[in-house]
C-alpha cells in the first residue's frame, strides 16, 4: 500500500523548485509572498534531526559564538529562540554593552526583557509566522540574491562595517534594509543554501519554529559515564577548607575550556557554579535512588565575582555540565582528563606543605591570583600552569575573545614559548619578589608595571646569580608537550599548537609563573568583553608589556653582548623606542648565555631542543627546514614525499616577494588517487614593532614576511580553501614562487581558489570540517567563515 507521504513527497519537491525560481526571479518579497499562500505541511520538521544539522553546516560558521553579527546564536535552539541585539559587543563603543552569555538569563522572556528581539514567529498563522520571521526573511533572501556566481564586490562594503553591523528588529525594518541592500542575505556574503534546505527551514518556521522534543533534549544531555563525573564533582566540591580553595584556583583557571574524560566517551563537558547539588538520594516504595540534578549555572560576569552574592545563595556547587552544542573550532580547546588526572592533582596539591597561616577562605570579587591563592604552595600553582600551559594559553588565544580585532596586535605572527622551571623561577621561590603589597603583581600602569619589572629583576639576580642556562627551563620531564608552545596570529585571531612547529621564528618567549598568571588574568578572568574601549586599551597596553617582559627572559639566554640589539631588531622604529624605554630591559646586566658556532638565536635553539628532547619537541619538521632539500620544482612528484620537499623550498625563507599577498591561512586538499591530505599556508608577517596599537599595518616589514606550511587545519578562521591534483602541484609552486604583485596572486587564486561564490564552495566548506572532525578528532570543531576570500579592499 503506498503511504499518504509518498503522494506527497513529490509535490514538496515541485513546490521547493518553484519557490526557489520565484525567489531568484522576483526577490524576495515575492518569494515571501508566494510562501505564505502555500499551506504549511501537516508537521513540522524535527529540529534536532533536520533544523538544527543546517545550522550546523550553513550558520554556526558566523553564528556560533559571542559576538555573532546581531548576537545571534543558533548553535542551539535556546540561541534561535532568544534571538538578536542591535549592540555588538566587539564593535568599538566608548559605553559598556550588555552581556550575551547564554547563562546571564535563563529564559526568553528575562532575554526580551534585555532588548533582544525575536528572528523566528510562534504566534499567528503559518503565513504571518513566515513573514515575520528575520531569519526566514534573512535566509529567503539569500535564496533570491546569492545564488552561485553572485558578485563578490557587492558584498565587501558590508564586510568593511562587519564589526558596526546593521541589525534591523523588526520585519519592517528588515524590508527596508532588503530593499536598499539585497546582497546582505544569508548566508552571509556566501552562495545561498539548498532548496531543500529552504523549504524545511520554511516548513519549520510555518509551523511555529518549535525546539527540540523532550526525548532529544533527554538523549543529548545524557552522560556516557555517571561515574566518572560524580567522581571529579565529589573532589571539587570536598568541604575541606583546602579542597574548596584547589577547586576555586582550578575553576577560575579552565572554566572556558572544553572538558574531555576519558571515561566517559564521547561527552565534552565544561566546568561551571551551580545552584545545586551533583545529585541527592530519594526514596519511594522500590527503595533509595538516585536523582541527577539539573545544573543551574551560576554565570557571574567574572571567574572570581562572588558566586554567593550574584545568585543569592548560601551555597553553591562545582558541576561538570555536559556541553550540546555544536563545537566552533575558533573558541574550542580541550582540557582532557581521567582518573589518573585526579590523583595527580590530589597529589600536586594537597601533598605539599600549605602555609595555614594565611586565609583559606579569602574574599571574593579581588583579581589578584598571587594574593588569594597564597595559602596554596606556589609551586603546586605553578606546575598546575606549566603540566597545562596549552590550556591556560588556550583561554587566552581561543576564550572570550572570538574575533580579536585590534587585540591581537600586541604578539608577533609566529613565536615559540618556554616556561621558567619552578626551581628557577623566582615569583615561585619568593612568591611576593620582595615587594610591600600584592598590588603591584597586577599593576597594569607603566610605574606599577616597572616597580614590578624591577622587584622580579633582582629576585631573578638573587635566585641565579650566575645567570640563566637552558636548564633553566621546565622541559616536561621529556614527555609533557606543553612545555614547548608555538602560537601563530593570523591578523584578528591567534591559535596554539604544542611543540616547534613553522620553522624557526624571529622572536621567542620564556615565561615564568608570574608572567603567565598576570598573562591570564589580562586578557581572560579579568577581561570584559562588553567593556567600553577604554578597558579594552588597557587590557591590550598591559599585554604589550607582558609581551616585551617575555621576549626580554628570552634574551636572558644569550650571551650579554647580544642581547640589546637583539631586543632592538624586535622593537624597531619610533614607538618600538618607546615601548623599550617604558619597558626597561631590567635584567641586561645578568650574566650567562648560551655561546656557539651559528649566532646566539639558532644555539640557543639547538640547546633548548636538546634539553627538551623529541617527545617534547615533536618530530623534525621537512616542511619548515632552516637547510633546504636538493630538489628542482620541474620534477615531476610521484608521491606526497616529493610535495613535502618540494613545497619545503617557499617555506622559511625571504627570498620570495608572494608571502606579502597571501592572506593570512590558506587550506590546501592535495589529492593523490583516491588519497586527500591537508596543509595549511601559513603566512608570518613581520611589523616594526606591537607597541604602535592603532597603525600597525604602517608599521609593516614585507620583505621579511615568511610562509610556514603545517601538515594539518591550523586556526578556527580559514581565509581560503585551495584544491589540486598532486600532478597540479610542481606547475601551482613555481607560480606561487614567482608572484610579485596582487594581480598576480589574484591570477593564481583565482585558478586554484574555491571563491565565496563558486558552487563548489558548501561540498568544500563540509569536505574540509568532515576532515577536521575525523582526522583531528576531539580537538576539532566548525570553521569559521569570517574573514573568507575578502578582497584587497578590505585586507
Amino acid at each position: 500500500m503506498i503511504s499518504a507521504r509518498a503522494f506527497r513527497r513529490p509535490f514538496q519537491i515541485i513546490r521547493a523548485v518553484v519557490v526557489g525560481l520565484l525567489l531568484l526571479c522576483a526577490g524576495v518579497g515575492a518569494g515571501v509572498a508566494l510562501a505564505q499562500s502555500m499551506s504549511a505541511p501537516a508537521a513540522a520538521p524535527d529540529y534536532a534531526t533536520e533544523i538544527q544539522p543546517i545550522f550546523n553546516r550553513r550558520c554556526i560558521a558566523c553564528h556560533g559564538c559571542l559576538g555573532s553579527p546581531c548576537n545571534v546564536k543558533l548553535d542551539s535552539y535556546r540561541g534561535a529562540d532568544r534571538g538578536g541585539f542591535g549592540v555588538n559587543p566587539y564593535s568599538s563603543h566608548v559605553d559598556a554593552s550588555p552581556r550575551v552569555g547564554m547563562d546571564v538569563v535563563q529564559t526568553t522572556k528575562e532575554w526580551r526583557q534585555r532588548g533582544f528581539y525575536p528572528v523566528i514567529d510562534h504566534d499567528g498563522t503559518s503565513a504571518s509566522r513566515l513573514d515575520r520571521s528575520l531569519l526566514y526573511k534573512m535566509v529567503a533572501a539569500g535564496s533570491a540574491h546569492n545564488q552561485p556566481g553572485f558578485s563578490r564586490e557587492a558584498v565587501m562594503p558590508l564586510y568593511a562595517k562587519r564589526y558596526n553591523h546593521q541589525c534591523p528588529a523588526t520585519p519592517e525594518a528588515l524590508n527596508a534594509y532588503l530593499q536598499s541592500t539585497p546582497a546582505a542575505g544569508m548566508p552571509f556574503g556566501l552562495p545561498a543554501i539548498a532548496s531543500a534546505e529552504l523549504e524545511k527551514l520554511a516548513a519549520w518556521v510555518a509551523n511555529g519554529s518549535p525546539g527540540p522534543t523532550p526525548e532529544a533534549l533527554a538523549k543529548s544531555g545524557a552522560v556516557s559515564d555517571k561515574a566518572a563525573v560524580a567522581e571529579w564533582e565529589a573532589f571539587l566540591n570536598d568541604p575541606d577548607p583546602r579542597n574548596r580553595l584547589v577547586a576555586r584556583f582550578i575553576f577560575d583557571h579552565v572554566y572556558q575550556a572544553s572538558i574531555v574524560l576519558e571515561e566517559s566517551a564521547g561527552d565534552f563537558f565544561r566546568l561551571v557554579r551551580s545552584k545545586t547539588p551533583p545529585s541527592r538520594m530519594a526514596t519511594d516504595a522500590a527503595g533509595p535512588a538516585t536523582v541527577d540534578q539539573p545544573v543551574e549555572v551560576i554565570d557571574a560576569p567574572l571567574p572570581y565575582d562572588d558566586p554567593y552574592k550574584y545568585a543569592g545563595v548560601d551555597r553553591f556547587w562545582y558541576r561538570l555540565q555536559k556541553v550540546t552544542t555544536p563545537r566552533v573550532q575558533k573558541n574550542h580547546f580541550v582540557w582532557r582528563l581521567n582518573k589518573g588526572s585526579l590523583a595527580h592533582l590530589k597529589e600536586l596539591f594537597l601533598a605539599r606543605a600549605w602555609d595555614l597561616t594565611q586565609d583559606l577562605n579569602p574574599p571574593w570579587g579581588v583579581g589578584n591570583p598571587f594574593q588569594i591563592y597564597r595559602a596554596i604552595p606556589a609551586e603546586a600553582r605553578s606546575l598546575f600552569l606549566l603540566e597545562n600551559a596549552e590550556v591556560i594559553v588556550g583561554g587566552i588565544t581561543y576564550g572570550p575573545v572570538c574575533l580579536g580585532q585590534t587585540a591581537t596586535y600586541a604578539v608577533k605572527d609566529h613565536f615559540w614559548v618556554y616556561f621558567l622551571d619552578p626551581r628557577y623561577d623566582p615569583s615561585v621561590q619568593d612568591p611576593k619578589l620582595g615587594l610591600e603589597t600584592w598590588s603591584a603583581m597586577m599593576d597594569r600602569f607603566p610605574i606599577g608595571n616597572a616597580e614590578y619589572a624591577e622587584a622580579y629583576a633582582k629576585a631573578q639576580k638573587k635566585l641565579t646569580p650566575e645567570g640563566l642556562t637552558v636548564d633553566a627551563i621546565w622541559n616536561g620531564g621529556g614527555k609533557n608537550p606543553n612545555a614547548w608552545l608555538t602560537v601563530l596570529r593570523h591578523e584578528t585571531n591567534v591559535s596554539v599548537m604544542k611543540g616547534r612547529q613553522g620553522g624557526v621564528p624571529l622572536s621567542q618567549w620564556l615565561v615564568s609563573y608570574s608572567g603567565l598568571e598576570r598573562l591570564y588574568y589580562d586578557t581572560v578572568a579579568s577581561y570584559k568583553y562588553w567593556e567600553g574601549d577604554l578597558g579594552k586599551l588597557e587590557t591590550l597596553v598591559f599585554f604589550n608589556f607582558l609581551r616585551q617582559e617575555m621576549e626580554d627572559n628570552f634574551l636572558l639566554l644569550l650571551p650579554e653582548k647580544e642581547r640589546a640589539p637583539i631586543r632592538q631588531q624586535w622593537s624597531q622604529g619610533v614607538f618600538g623606542a618607546i615601548g623599550r624605554f617604558v619597558v626597561p630591559f631590567a635584567d641586561r646586566s645578568l650574566p650567562g648565555g648560551v655561546s656557539g658556532q651559528r649566532g646566539p638565536l639558532l644555539d640557543a635553539i639547538a640547546g633548548i631542543q636538546a634539553h627538551m628532547g623529541p617527545a617534547v619537541s615533536g618530530p623534525a619538521d621537512p616542511l619548515n627546514p632552516i637547510v633546504k632539500p636538493k630538489i628542482s620544482l620541474d620534477s615531476r612528484m610521484s608521491g606526497y614525499g616529493r610535495w613535502v620537499k618540494a613545497v619545503s623550498l617557499l617555506t622559511d625563507t625571504t627570498a620570495y616577494k608572494f608571502p606579502r599577498f597571501l592572506p593570512s591561512v590558506v587550506l590546501l586538499r592535495l589529492n593523490h588517487g583516491r588519497e586527500s591530505r591537508v596543509y595549511s599556508l601559513v603566512v608570518n608577517r613581520v611589523y616594526k614593532t606591537q607597541f604602535d596599537l592603532f597603525f600597525q599595518n604602517g608599521e609593516a616589514l614585507p620583505d621579511e614576511y615568511t610562509m610556514s606550511v603545517y601538515p594539518t587545519i591550523v586556526g578556527g578562521f580559514p581565509n581560503l580553501f585551495l584544491e589540486m591534483d598532486l600532478a597540479q602541484a610542481p606547475a601551482f609552486l613555481k607560480e606561487l614562487r614567482s608572484v610579485a604583485s596582487l594581480d598576480a596572486w589574484n591570477a593564481l587564486r583565482n585558478r586554484y581558489g574555491v571563491l565565496r561564490n563558486s558552487a563548489r564552495f558548501w561540498p568544500t566548506l563540509d569536505w574540509f570540517n568532515a576532515w577536521n572532525f575525523q582526522r583531528r578528532g576531539e580537538a576539532a570543531g566548525h570553521l569559521d567563515l569570517s574573514y573568507y576570500d575578502l578582497l584587497d579592499t578590505v585586507y
